[in-house]
């Protein structure tokens, strides 16, 4: 479903925005294997990764995501928000995860192990918005650090906005490094946004979550259409709420 709100259009489909990515020559290798669940995708996702994420096709702030997990054998574990579960084969946990979709669309997702920093994962988010003269800027970049023992990094999930660049380093990262992970998060960002726009040249605003796996390599879970100004405003770096709510005046989104 595509919607238009403030000035900007939303488009709630995360599976749809992954076969976008996925049509991309360019971003297709920063992509986590995706598959839209059922149990013939669910056997092959599981008996290939060791950890694989069970998402909702439609939801926001991280609700409805689940962490599954291999254990031993056949028998796997599975998270999703404070509740933790075990099922002893495939066709046993493709029965339970069923009943948490109750008829829902889902998708099944390569699990990414997050770097940490301080011991709490992190992910990036990279935000791009349109200009008055409609060109696709970087207007952000920032971390979302997860709580411990949580299955997401989402703010609304009990995740704290962080500043890139201390977190970065608090990761063991050296200047050089850091800078090069932002310019590819910037780079990476317009990319996204170009191949969106190639799908519907009404989006106007788009924040990426990116994560950086434990060998150092980016990989984009998510693309938001309608990304939250209000909690950058948690960041120290004031400036960030500002830029990005200044973009969002040109297009209707804030006054």
């Amino acid at each position: 479903m595509i919607r238009k709100g403030g000035g900007s259009l939303a488009l709630k489909n995360k599976w749809k925005k992954t076969k976008w990515l996925l049509s991309d020559r360019t971003l297709r290798r920063f992509v986590p294997e995706t598959k839209l669940f059922n149990s013939s995708s669910l056997a092959d996702m599981t008996k290939r990764y060791k950890m694989v994420y069970f998402k909702p096709t439609r939801g926001t702030g991280g609700n409805g995501i689940a962490r599954i997990t291999r254990i031993r054998g056949k028998a796997f574990r599975f998270k999703i928000n404070e509740r933790t579960a075990e099922a002893s084969s495939v066709q046993s946990l493709f029965g339970k995860l069923k009943k948490i979709a109750r008829g829902r669309s889902y998708m099944l997702q390569r699990g990414i192990h997050l770097q940490t920093a301080r011991g709490r994962p992190f992910d990036f988010r990279a935000m791009v918005q349109k200009s008055r003269r409609g060109k696709w800027v970087s207007t952000a970049v920032f971390v979302k650090l997860g709580k411990r023992n949580k299955v997401v990094t989402n703010y609304h999930q009990g995740g704290k906005l962080a500043l890139a660049e201390p977190t970065l380093r608090s990761a063991g990262y050296n200047e050089a490094q850091i800078r090069r992970y932002l310019r590819e998060l910037k780079t990476l960002s317009l990319q996204t946004a170009r191949c969106f726009d190639r799908k519907n040249p009404r989006f106007k605003e788009l924040g990426l979550d990116v994560a950086l796996d434990r060998k150092g390599r980016l990989w984009i879970l998510e693309v938001n259409t309608r990304p939250n100004f209000y909690a950058l405003k948690k960041l120290p770096d004031k400036s960030i709420h500002r830029t990005v709510v200044r973009y969002g005046k040109a297009y209707g989104r804030t006054r």
